[in-house]
């Protein structure tokens, strides 16, 4: 049984890339014209296209596209991050011989269902894989031979 879905609702941003532009203009554009649009209101003697808001509504912009585009691409490696941790926590299952994991959504009867574990690890995650000897299974493999800590292995003497 899967754990419930959780809905985040900081993080339901728009995922297609023209509709999070359009926000983001509007966004900079109503950051930029804020100062003029106070005035419009509150002092309609102040002209709107006056020097004072055009330089104001100018470092404003500025300023508002700095920070709104830092939070734009925070929000979308968030996403990324959000969608690979989902799909890293779900149950996989793996057969208890061999160690290969069933591929999502398939058929555990089918022969090309199952893959090798490190593929899979390599594919969907940014690890790398490197390949070694514990103890316990190198006294096994290797029963005349001793690790040493730093150095050549030594042989063991019963």
């Amino acid at each position: 049984m899967s754990p419930p879905k959780q809905k985040i609702l900081l993080l339901s941003f728009p995922k297609s890339i023209p509709m999070q532009i359009a926000i983001y203009a509007i966004l900079v554009i109503l950051m930029s014209n804020l100062n003029p649009l106070v005035d419009l209101v509150f002092h309609p003697e102040i002209a709107y296209w006056g020097k004072e808001h055009v330089i104001v509504g100018g470092v404003t912009g500025f300023i508002a596209f700095a920070v709104f585009g830092f939070l734009l691409l925070y929000v979308r490696n968030l996403q990324d991050a959000l969608t690979k941790i989902t799909s890293l926590e779900s149950i996989l299952p793996i057969c208890s011989n061999c160690k290969k994991i069933r591929k999502p959504n398939s058929a555990p009867s089918e022969q090309g269902s199952w893959q090798e574990i490190e593929p899979y690890i390599t594919d969907n995650t940014s690890s790398k894989l490197s390949h070694g000897v514990c103890p316990e299974c190198f006294a096994v493999l290797y029963p005349g031979v001793m690790i040493k800590e730093y150095g050549s292995p030594k042989v063991r003497t019963p």
